[in-house]
């Protein structure tokens, strides 16, 4: 019996495409990382090592990362793909609903994997602000402007926006959490550790991508995922100073 594959071929060809862009994505992030920051080094420009040479990395990555989603929604597509506006009222209250539910949501779930005994893999981007007030503070501004438009763009704007043209809303959801949550494995902390930060970060891309569906546009889950970094870090930074 012959099996029909023609069906599928549209569905195949936005999960390549999606792949694609994700892989291109890390990998000129990468290049553009390995390209950029040995000059940085050599010129004195920042310190070996320091705190400055980490945001400087994180700034390199994140500009990989805007180079390509830019290039695929604006000169690969013919037609527009990640629609975006100035929030109106009604976007302003999900936007605010959305920070409670996510912040209030990444504690339950942290608490959650400490009631079995699990800690959350440690991300390279926290622990360095270790003793490092200043640079927890800049990683909030960083969070709010950078990391948080980026991921969204890339993961909510192209992946879950390219697979909606034909694998439909919640399948697109899932499909581009789940991606979402394995780019978050480069975590220390052991197998369990890096499970459960993966885990938590792909149940709180379900409500950014829902989100994403619900208003359609890119602004309002890039807000609330900026916001709930920043949180992390601001929290850490008050720890530092001795607020809390």
């Amino acid at each position: 019996m012959a099996t029909d594959t023609a069906g599928w071929e549209p569905h195949a060809k936005a999960l390549g495409e999606a792949l694609l862009v994700v892989f291109g994505a890390y990998l000129v992030a990468s290049v553009v990382l390995a390209a950029v920051n040995p000059p940085l080094v050599d010129a004195g420009i920042v310190t070996p090592g320091g705190t400055d040479e980490y945001l400087a990395q994180f700034a390199l990555q994140y500009a990989g990362f805007l180079l390509v989603t830019g290039w695929y929604a604006l000169a690969v597509r013919d037609e527009p793909l990640i629609p975006w506006a100035t929030p109106g009222r009604r976007e302003l209250g999900l936007i605010v609903a959305g920070i409670v539910i996510l912040v209030g949501a990444n504690n339950g779930i942290t608490r959650l994997f400490a009631a079995v005994d699990v800690s959350l893999g440690d991300n390279a981007a926290v622990t360095i602000g270790t003793g490092e007030p200043a640079y927890l503070l800049t990683m909030v501004a960083f969070s709010l402007l950078v990391v948080g438009p980026a991921e969204e763009l890339l993961f909510r704007g192209v992946v879950q926006g390219r697979l909606r043209e034909t694998w439909g809303v919640w399948p697109s959801i899932l499909a581009a959490t789940v991606l979402f949550g394995l780019s978050h494995a480069s975590v220390s902390g052991g197998i369990a550790g890096i499970a459960a930060y993966i885990v938590t970060a792909t149940l709180l891309g379900v409500l950014l991508g829902y989100l994403y569906e619900r208003t359609n546009n890119i602004v309002v889950p890039a807000v609330i995922h900026g916001v709930n970094n920043a949180v992390i870090f601001a929290w850490l930074y008050l720890g530092e100073i001795g607020v809390v």
